[in-house]
């Protein structure tokens, strides 16, 4: 019999009721015996996911947002355990970064018939250690997680696209040097450092296009800070890949990201808030550090 483990986010917006639903299609297929647990506190989903892989559960889905899905990655990275995600959250950018536009009960069938696994890269977050499936940010991208947590009137990938608007308003900037596997990247007064991970970040900004999960590079973006009037047509630019030839954005890859700041960076890991910049973060590609379902065919 094989095991399948269910850690659900009570707390996310859209788990109401999807793990029980998941749980019943589950049980309903020969062979697999399911169980289902829910987080308490942040944090708690990385130990549940460590408990499963090291009980030999052969696969874990996290049901609820980017937060539960890179609490469990952290928690199975290394293992034999396999991932699948049932998204349950506002911008479900790690769901779609990974699996696309299947639907979930159409991945969670194929994991249960034995689809294949591939594994997938991982960034470690410096000083804390903490592993990252989106990756991490700090500037603009921050200051719209704040802002769309704090809003209780939108829902969805929409709450993104809200903050974003109210931070064209008024645009934060902060003063930092960023290197790049030891050479200089970037400088100044910045607006913007995104390393990553995905692609797509809140679910519909496409900042890091050339990104893959599996190629055992980071892909990096930053970007000048601008004030109000030209924030809006630097950032069109930028999504829309027209930035090639503006001096005030820098794209590159590599394996290692510095960013050294006298400042509290507002920073944000996978849609989380993060204050745990004490003068120097690092972040570090994690090659092959997780196996996850391919979905069908």
């Amino acid at each position: 019999m094989k095991r399948l483990r269910l850690i659900a986010n009570p707390a996310a917006r859209g788990e109401t009721g999807v793990a029980e639903i998941a749980a019943r299609a589950a049980s309903a297929h020969p062979g697999w015996e399911v169980e289902t647990v829910r987080t308490e506190v942040r944090g708690h989903g990385v130990l549940l996911a460590e408990e499963a892989a090291r009980k030999g559960v052969e696969l874990v889905a996290a049901v609820g947002g980017d937060g539960t899905a890179r609490e469990v990655a952290a928690g199975l990275a290394g293992s034999a355990t396999s991932m699948l995600i049932v998204p349950a959250g506002t911008g479900n950018s790690s769901y779609r970064e990974l699996f696309g536009m299947t639907s979930w009960t159409d991945l969670l069938a194929a994991a249960l018939a034995g689809a294949a696994v591939r594994s997938v890269d991982l960034n470690r977050v410096d000083p804390t250690g903490e592993l990252s499936l989106l990756g991490f940010s700090c500037g603009w991208f921050a200051q719209i997680v704040e802002l769309a947590a704090a809003d209780t009137s939108t829902t969805g990938a929409s709450k993104y696209a809200a903050a974003a608007m109210a931070v064209a308003a008024a645009p934060t900037s902060f003063e930092a040097e960023v290197e790049l596997d030891g050479a200089a990247f970037a400088g100044g007064r910045l607006g913007l450092v995104a390393v990553g991970g995905a692609r797509v970040r809140g679910g519909v900004f496409p900042v890091l296009p050339r990104s893959m999960l599996d190629d055992g590079r980071l892909e990096v973006l930053a970007v000048d800070a601008v004030d109000s009037a030209g924030f809006t047509e630097l950032m069109e630019k930028v999504i829309q890949g027209r930035d090639l030839d503006d001096a005030r954005v820098h794209r590159g890859q590599g394996r290692v990201l510095l960013i050294r700041s006298g400042e509290v960076l507002p920073a944000e890991v996978d849609g989380d808030l993060w204050d745990k910049h004490g003068g120097e973060t690092r972040v570090e590609v994690v090659p092959s550090a997780l196996k996850v379902v391919t979905g069908p065919d």
